[in-house]
């Protein structure tokens, strides 16, 4: 049995929602969404240029504002918001690892044949299964050999699928 423990602070959420999000643009089409709106800007200055129209290349400009400019700001602003009004702000969280299932301090499981996706990063382990996504920081475990462990039984238990 590994024991996972960590406190689900601030920090914690605000990284583990860059780390997801950050994730799933690189693995999307979404990540092409900023040359759309460079490609928009181009146009519109041509547009200027040649016919004195003004509306894409201020719609491109507003969109390549917001996609590299305030896009993780607003994100932000609202993980905040919701982090303070989620019960689980600030508390300890433990999730005890069997042979079997994750179980967490309210004694929800989740068996492993409903994990679907692990995802290592540098700094935490991201587990999606069929009813959500678990985000674990390297710092809720005792160590990197349970760390270690706990990743090899989950990749053992995927590629069985």
């Amino acid at each position: 049995m590994i024991n996972i423990n960590y406190i689900w602070d601030e920090s914690t959420a605000l990284k583990s929602a860059e780390d997801i999000y950050l994730y799933e643009l690189k693995h999307s089409r979404k990540r092409f969404m900023g040359w759309f709106f460079i490609a928009l800007v181009q146009f519109g200055v041509v547009g200027v240029f040649k016919h004195n129209s003004y509306g894409i290349l201020m719609v491109g400009t507003i969109g390549a504002v917001y996609w590299y400019g305030f896009r993780w700001q607003l994100r932000k602003y609202f993980i905040k918001k919701t982090f303070i009004k989620s019960p689980l702000a600030n508390k300890q969280i433990s999730l005890e690892a069997s042979d079997t299932e994750i179980l967490n301090h309210t004694q929800t499981q989740i068996i492993y044949k409903d994990i679907k996706k692990l995802i290592k990063l540098d700094d935490a382990i991201i587990i999606y299964h069929k009813f959500g996504t678990i985000y674990l920081p390297n710092s809720a475990f005792s160590d990197a050999k349970n760390k270690q462990k706990f990743i090899n039984y989950i990749n053992l238990i995927l590629n069985s699928k």
